[in-house]
């Protein structure tokens, strides 16, 4: 959107000394995050419904113009001034949103000859796509596979931004010319998002080679995200134990004992319940010289590498709870199966609760 304010000379210059600094890299920010909302469709299906919100965000900050002239005898005197904007939005997956903006740029100062003569206004109005890259909670945005950050929108988020819209202007003692109202918008920023719905946003914003805006905002979602189900493990209920407790007698080597280790979607804490049965088989090995295996499992939710890594950690804690309780590490050891060998199959909710379990053989 250049403006015939402004000397063409000096414009020259400066257009194309900002197009390498800035716009650039905006530019590739803004291709690299269509390119992994793209990658990531398919895998959608892979997890959990998304939660689809509107937003509205309104922000303030600091802005460069730099309109053009055909005259040296015209300059811009002062070419910064603060804007706002004000925005809504909707979040389409975990890595995708559509946002539409309004922005007051500001003004910038016209001289003639080293003395000023007059302004010009900038409004810029349109539609854009975010793609976010990158969350401090889930990592790269084409390896998530979490329900957590981007899929809550929840921490601290990389994303690009890329649109189209229109600019208008007005002027106070010169005359100006469009060259097109229509104007590219490209976008880099950093979004922290809370619990409650609400985010802090900082961005740096290219409206094609006439304006650039570092602003800094606060947005607000609205309904709730995608909360886990909590399905309720199968309770193990241990005998009523007499004054003294009782610990049983450790029975013949058994192929696998199923010490009722169950765990939440996307988990591996150690419930109350589950600890409680834990408590019982530690007592029952600090009584035995025998060494275990302790074999972590998943459901199918997820990918086959996210669910690998699960059932390590859930393997882990189960060792690590154990050793709490006075057990020597060197008589434990963990295996993850991933999601490879289920009790039975994933179709419903509560059989995908049965598999994500672990079990503890007897070597």
């Amino acid at each position: 959107m250049n403006r015939r304010t402004m000397a063409r000379r000096r414009s020259r210059r400066r257009s194309s000394k900002l197009r390498k600094i800035v716009g650039i890299p905006l530019a590739t920010a803004a291709l690299v995050s269509a390119s992994v909302a793209g990658f990531v469709f398919a895998q959608e299906d892979q997890t959990p419904e998304f939660k689809k919100r509107i937003y509205l965000n309104g922000g303030i900050g600091l802005t460069r113009i730099e309109p053009e002239s055909p005259s040296d005898a015209l300059t811009v005197s002062d070419n910064s001034d603060t804007g706002a904007h004000l925005a809504v939005g909707y979040d389409i997956n975990r890595f995708f949103t559509v946002e539409g903006y309004a922005a007051d740029l500001g003004t910038a100062q016209i001289a003639f000859l080293g003395a000023d003569v007059g302004t010009i206004d900038y409004t810029v109005y349109g539609i854009s796509a975010l793609g976010y890259l990158y969350n401090t909670q889930s990592g790269f945005a084409f390896r998530d596979t979490d329900t957590d950050g981007l899929f809550r929108r929840e921490g601290l988020s990389l994303y690009g931004r890329a649109g189209l819209g229109q600019m208008s202007n007005s002027a106070t003692g010169v005359q100006y010319f469009r060259d097109h109202s229509t104007h590219a918008a490209f976008g880099i920023g950093l979004e922290y998002g809370f619990k409650n719905g609400f985010a802090l946003r900082t961005e740096l914003m290219a409206i094609d080679t006439d304006a650039k805006y570092l602003n800094i905002g606060i947005l607000k979602r609205f309904g709730k995200p995608y909360v886990a189900p909590k399905v309720k493990p199968p309770v193990y209920e241990p005998p009523e134990a007499p004054e003294e407790p009782l610990v049983p007698e450790l029975p013949a080597p058994t192929p696998s004992i199923n010490s009722s280790g169950n765990f939440e979607f996307d988990r591996s804490d150690i419930s109350a319940e589950f600890g409680r049965n834990l408590d019982i088989l530690a007592a029952v090995l600090l009584k035995n010289d025998v060494d275990i295996v302790i074999n972590g499992h998943t459901d199918s939710t997820g990918s086959e590498l996210y669910n690998q890594g699960l059932s390590e950690r859930r393997a882990a804690a189960v060792s690590r709870y154990l050793q709490s309780k006075g057990v020597s590490s060197s008589r434990l050891q963990t295996r993850g199966f991933g999601e490879t060998r289920p009790l039975t199959d994933n179709s419903t909710p509560y059989n995908r609760s049965l598999n994500r379990r672990v079990e503890i053989d007897i070597q």
